[in-house]
């Protein structure tokens, strides 16, 4: 019986490794490439990105050739890298690096520094740059301390909410981003990434109980009203998706899709950045629910229901507030670029109509998620709990033989304080 109760939760498992599965065979790299290349077949270009180590730097030097020609500031210093990976490991280049006068552009380095170097093959020739900062192992330290103190606080609810977070990002990374390349619809892939991510999560948590179907079931109808707000807007507005320099650049060097697979792609985006607070909404509401139902004698639907609406009230200004703040603190550049320009030419441009559009309809999805899950929670706890207390069974949740078989609502006055205190919670 205990493992015929955990069966859905083994099934959200084996839909997330079918879904992986198929990802990897759809998009999985040939054997005999040791690291991460791209490849320009038209030019014979190859080029590939190692990890390199920094040797020694010299003094920079204006380029005073551009400096009459462009009036731009460049200084070209003299680097000396080797490199710690890949067939080149090992060896030594001399690379020129440029220092401008625009920051966004530059990459400053030390001796004993990690970089990124791009490593360019055609036609006999080899072509050695810095490409970047070595920023993953910062990365990685950051995730483990994160992991350390989620896991330590969390103890064993932490393990399972680290479960149900990975196979999220699991689901995204391997699933919705190759199938999404390979030019499957990305807004009906995050419908199904959603429910997907939305069960396991929620299995992995609440264990497969009433309440984590009840937060399932909201979560699921919260995320379709947002994907269908977000799809609406999209239409009417017209927003293009493309208003973004990743999503131009991603149009002409990858993907060359009709113009409805990046409103899509806009609108999946908007799914998938309003479906974390979304299922925070729905298992609150839940999780509420369940225990005014273990802590009330026969539960009425009209109780849970209104327990579950309080909290949803009390948590839906946050909430709202959090998904808001999200998306404007990621757009803090575009928001004092807006201060510069009038309102009627701001309130129309693409891009900032795409930002309030992703606020709005995720909030949107965020409201419906409350009453929906206060009312499947009611009815499915509610009902559970007046079953087993009307059969006489204990299962802590308000049994008429349970040792705690909750506060009784009659002896509640208004004031919250019990009648017969000497007789404590009964």
């Amino acid at each position: 019986m205990r493992l015929f109760a955990r069966a859905p939760l083994f099934l959200c498992c084996a839909l997330v490794s079918v879904f992986l599965s198929f990802s990897v065979l759809q998009a999985a790299p040939a054997a005999d490439k040791p690291v991460a290349r791209i490849i320009e077949t038209g030019d014979a270009i190859e080029e590939s990105f190692v990890v390199g180590k920094v040797k020694s730097v010299s003094s920079a030097k204006v380029d005073q050739l551009l400096l009459d020609k462009t009036g731009m500031v460049s200084n070209r210093q003299a680097v000396e890298v080797e490199v710690s990976e890949g067939p080149l490991s090992g060896q030594t280049f001399t690379v020129m690096n440029e220092i401008t006068d625009n920051p966004s552009f530059n990459i400053s380095v030390q001796p004993g520094q990690e970089v990124i170097l791009s490593v360019v093959q055609g036609g006999g020739d080899r072509e050695v740059n810095i490409a970047d900062y070595y920023r993953a192992p910062v990365l990685f330290g950051l995730a483990a301390v994160f992991l350390a103190a989620f896991l330590f606080f969390g103890g064993k609810q932490g393990f399972k909410s680290m479960a149900g977070l990975v196979a999220t990002v699991a689901l995204i990374a391997f699933v919705l981003l190759p199938m999404s390349l390979s030019g499957f619809s990305p807004l009906l892939v995050a419908v199904f990434i959603s429910l997907a991510a939305a069960a396991c999560s929620m299995f992995f948590v609440a264990g497969f109980s009433r309440k984590a179907c009840a937060a399932v079931i909201g979560t699921v109808g919260g995320v379709i009203v947002a994907g269908i707000a977000a799809q609406i807007v999209i239409t009417l507005a017209p927003l293009t998706g493309l208003s973004s320099e990743e999503a131009q650049i991603l149009r002409g060097s990858v993907l060359n899709q009709k113009p409805a697979f990046y409103s899509g792609l806009l609108a999946a985006g908007m799914l998938i950045g309003a479906l974390g607070v979304i299922m925070d909404v729905a298992i609150s509401i839940s999780s509420t629910v369940t225990e005014v139902a273990r802590t009330a004698a026969n539960p009425s639907f009209k109780l849970l229901y209104n327990a579950g609406m309080n909290v949803g009230r009390d948590i839906m200004g946050t909430m709202t507030n959090t998904l808001v703040l999200a998306y404007a603190g990621g757009a803090l550049p575009l928001l004092l670029l807006a201060r510069q320009m009038p309102s009627t030419k701001l309130i129309n441009l693409d891009l900032f109509a795409t930002e309030i559009a992703s606020a709005l309809s995720g909030s949107l999805g965020l409201v419906f998620t409350i009453p929906l899950t206060a009312l499947v929670s009611a009815y499915l706890i509610g009902r559970a709990a007046n079953t087993v207390a009307n059969s006489g069974k204990t299962d802590g949740a308000g049994g008429a033989d349970s040792e705690d078989q909750g506060i009784h609502i009659e002896d509640m006055p208004e004031g919250g304080v019990l009648k017969d205190q000497s007789g404590g919670i009964r």
